[in-house]
């Protein structure tokens, strides 16, 4: 494929935040950029975004959210690793209680959790993304405002 335009990559990470990202809804009127996911090349992918799409690094808080039976210090220090953040960004870990009942795969050393990716005063970028979403797919934004 080779080395992946800006232009490419703004469009990619657009689809990428529309398909996980946080969105507004009736209900939740915040217009504000929020990422999760559990994948390490997809979270690098979303930070790569954001730095084509000018945002600081210093603008990102982190949180891993993650089982509690899992090793929360050593998710935290791989999604520390992979960002390269400052530990003062990563936010404390939310944990998911335990339920006996329920037959986890997700377990082991390579179980990291979520990472969640918050981009502080993020809404003009949320209505850029939402832009580019839409006409990357070829449709009109919804706009709600009154």
């Amino acid at each position: 494929m080779g080395n992946l335009t800006d232009r490419e990559v703004i469009i990619a990470g657009a689809i990428a935040y529309w398909c996980e990202g946080e969105k507004r809804k009736p209900r939740r009127s915040a217009e504000r950029v929020v990422f999760i996911n559990s994948d390490p090349a997809l979270i690098r992918f979303f930070l790569r975004f954001l730095a084509t799409a000018r945002v600081d690094h210093g603008d990102l808080t982190f949180r891993v959210h993650i089982h509690e039976s899992a090793d929360v210090e050593a998710a935290q220090q791989f999604w520390l690793d992979l960002t390269g953040a400052f530990p003062s960004q990563f936010r404390r870990p939310t944990l998911k209680r335990h339920n006996p009942k329920t037959l986890r795969t997700n377990v082991g050393e390579n179980y990291h959790g979520c990472l969640k990716i918050d981009v502080r005063h993020s809404r003009p970028l949320y209505r850029k993304i939402e832009g580019w979403a839409s006409a990357a797919m070829g449709t009109v934004a919804p706009r709600d405002e009154p």
